[in-house]
């Protein structure tokens, strides 16, 4: 496992976490329309990643079979994120609800752990040593930082503060670090890693990022999901894939 990079990848990913904690606290409360194009370009990047990449590795990696783990994926985290956390979405500070302390703690227990997922997802796609690496890697930096304002925006609207807005970005930012060497304790398969990192990428760009880009009028958001594809397109011409062997 390349823990060389995972040195630098991960942290550099956990830290998209606080800026977007920050950029909301700081800049963008009441200015959501700069984090739903980045949404828009995340949820572009991140479906083509996965479909084009993640999940065909997967099933080289461990046969067909894992198609069912991208659908366990994607339902984990639809249960993370809104089982576990009633009345959960993104642009959460643009609501005059302020609803409950105890929502935003259950927000923030959901997001961890979708957090450690997003770690192990990059350590997985490292260990594939075919290039998925650094487009996971990407495809987890676009999305971290919508995320980071997402938790900022639950807090701030439930009144916590600004300090303890940050605060709970830090810590989806220490979980997703935990996940990224979490393999190097507990022996996952990497082809269910991989199919898990599919399902987990879908859910996020079509459930998570997507709909809030749309929230943009007119051309606005497909011009963002249009950027997003074309940044995975360019990634890919520049670290092509490498069969096993190869």
């Amino acid at each position: 496992m390349p823990f060389d990079y995972l040195y630098g990848l991960a942290p550099i990913a956990a830290l998209a976490t606080l800026l977007g904690g920050w950029l909301v606290v700081r800049f963008l409360q009441g200015r959501a329309s700069m984090m739903r194009h980045m949404s828009g370009v995340a949820a572009g990047y991140l479906l083509a990643v996965t479909l084009v990449r993640v999940l065909p590795e997967s099933v080289e990696q461990g046969g067909e079979g894992m198609a069912l783990w991208a659908v366990g994926g994607f339902l984990l985290i639809h249960l993370l994120e809104h089982g576990i956390s009633p009345h959960f979405h993104y642009g959460e500070e643009t609501h005059s609800h302020s609803g409950s302390a105890i929502t935003g703690i259950l927000a923030l227990l959901g997001l961890s752990l979708h957090s450690l997922m997003d770690g192990m997802s990059i350590t997985a796609a490292m260990r594939t040593h075919s290039g998925l690496g650094l487009m996971v890697f990407m495809g987890v930096l676009l999305h971290r930082i919508p995320e980071g304002a997402t938790i900022a925006s639950i807090f701030l609207v439930r009144g916590f503060g600004n300090r303890k807005a940050i605060i709970a970005a830090g810590v989806l930012a220490l979980a997703a670090l935990l996940g990224s060497v979490l393999p190097a304790w507990v022996a996952i398969p990497l082809g269910p890693m991989l199919g898990l990192t599919g399902g987990l990428g879908l859910y996020v760009a079509c459930s998570d990022l997507l709909p809030e880009a749309q929230k943009e009028k007119g051309w606005k958001s497909t011009a963002g999901l249009l950027a997003g594809i074309l940044l995975f397109v360019f990634i890919l011409h520049m670290a092509p894939h490498h069969h096993h062997g190869t």
